[in-house]
């Protein structure tokens, strides 16, 4: 920390605020605001190409949100199409489904029914995200009967269903899509955020029962598993890869030195991708639509959720510095927010913004999520809500009794 004794800046030679032991760093020329660590992404290949779509498709989305704030309220017109690329997903799987008990009903060869049902069902077991399917943990009224009423409160502000249950959920869990009766809340981002930012953590996630985000409804993140699961099995064997390249460098007259190949194998290893290039050209279209589709609905989504958490009275930038705050802890305990100093907290909101951070793939940036709640501040704030701190202290309690345990 003896960054944080130095009382004028080394760049810019201004005086320095006191930093209260955290690291120190220039709130005028920006001198202390680099990130510890840089991840290289990749820029080149497919990899590259498609990361770049999907960051420019973002980009485009939210410029026209913040030209015409008022399409936030509006569903993102291509919701309708990542949901039909979902329906089409599980239709496959039901043909896949239907085609193996029709062959093991017919009267061909036993032998052939018992290999075509294997065939059908396995490469549904196989692709199909079963464990979706298991049913809920979420906790009913009776083990959170003041996390319910609250929730239900702050659900009639923001215009959607009361939740009947909630799901705890905790940094590092796998938090999977429920139903919109469930509430999910984050138990780290609850604990380090104050009263307001709070508010605005039951917003945000309630905002998400209205529909607007096809991405978190249980018919396209099934979908999208499913797509993985078959991309995992249609992929190319890297393996045979190899083998073609160090058969390549042998003809170009390298000294590798490798089995002669079998012709056999070679023949095989062509025909298995023409053979599969149909299905998995199908995939690959479907994974399309319900990405890059879904990328800019998501978007917006999350963005008008951020709006109605500040509408219902909640602090969205509190909420994020509470994100920020579990992020900087990565799994280990975080400061409380009231135990933050606010140079600490704009110091990490600049690195978030220089960096382009997000909470995960689903959401914006945090510059974004910034911006946009700078450009709709003005709006009026109707359907405020108060949560007195008897409620909060009981809600806590709850939380912290139904938390998962990671071990």
């Amino acid at each position: 920390m003896a960054r944080a004794a130095l009382d004028t800046c080394p760049v810019c030679r201004r005086t320095l605020p006191d930093f209260g032991g955290w690291p120190a760093w220039c709130p005028e020329c920006g001198w202390g605001v680099q990130p510890d660590a840089t991840t290289t992404m990749p820029t080149g290949g497919f990899a590259g190409w498609w990361r770049g779509r999907i960051t420019r498709a973002q980009q485009t989305e939210f410029e026209r949100l913040l030209t015409n704030p008022t399409l936030l309220s509006r569903r993102h017109p291509r919701s309708a199409t990542v949901l039909a690329a979902a329906v089409g997903v599980h239709l496959i799987t039901l043909a896949l489904l239907s085609a193996g008990a029709w062959v093991i009903t017919t009267n061909v060869v036993t032998v052939l029914k018992v290999f075509a049902g294997v065939v059908a069902f396995g490469l549904v077991a196989v692709t199909f995200p079963a464990h979706r399917l298991r049913p809920s943990t979420a906790a009913k009224r009776g083990a959170a009967p003041t996390t319910i009423a609250v929730a239900g409160t702050v659900a009639e502000a923001v215009g959607v269903p009361a939740p009947s249950r909630v799901r705890v959920t905790s940094y590092g869990l796998e938090n999977p899509p429920a139903s919109r009766r469930v509430l999910t809340v984050d138990l780290d981002q609850w604990q380090l955020v104050g009263e307001h930012g709070r508010l605005a953590l039951l917003a945000h996630e309630l905002a998400h029962h209205n529909g607007h985000d096809p991405n978190r409804t249980m018919l396209v993140a099934i979908a999208i598993e499913t797509l993985d699961g078959w991309l995992a099995l249609l992929r190319p064997d890297p393996r045979a890869a190899a083998r073609r390249q160090a058969r390549r460098r042998m003809l170009r007259g390298g000294t590798v030195t490798v089995t002669a190949p079998n012709r056999l194998v070679g023949l095989s290893e062509l025909l298995v991708p023409i053979v599969i290039a149909p299905l998995y050209g199908v995939v690959l279209g479907l994974g399309w639509v319900l990405r890059e589709a879904g990328t800019a609905a998501g978007l917006r989504a999350e963005l008008y959720a951020d709006a109605l958490a500040a509408r219902a009275g909640g602090d969205v930038a509190e909420l994020i510095d509470g994100e920020l705050a579990a992020a900087a802890a990565a799994g280990k305990p975080a400061t409380p927010l009231a135990d933050l100093a606010a140079t600490e907290r704009e110091r990490r909101r600049r690195l978030a913004v220089a960096t382009a951070a997000r909470l995960d793939g689903m959401h914006p940036t945090y510059a974004m999520r910034l911006e946009m709640r700078a450009a709709v501040r003005d709006e009026p704030s109707t359907g405020r809500v108060a949560i007195g701190l008897a409620d909060m202290d009981a809600m806590t309690r709850e939380l912290v009794a139904l938390r998962p345990a990671t071990g």
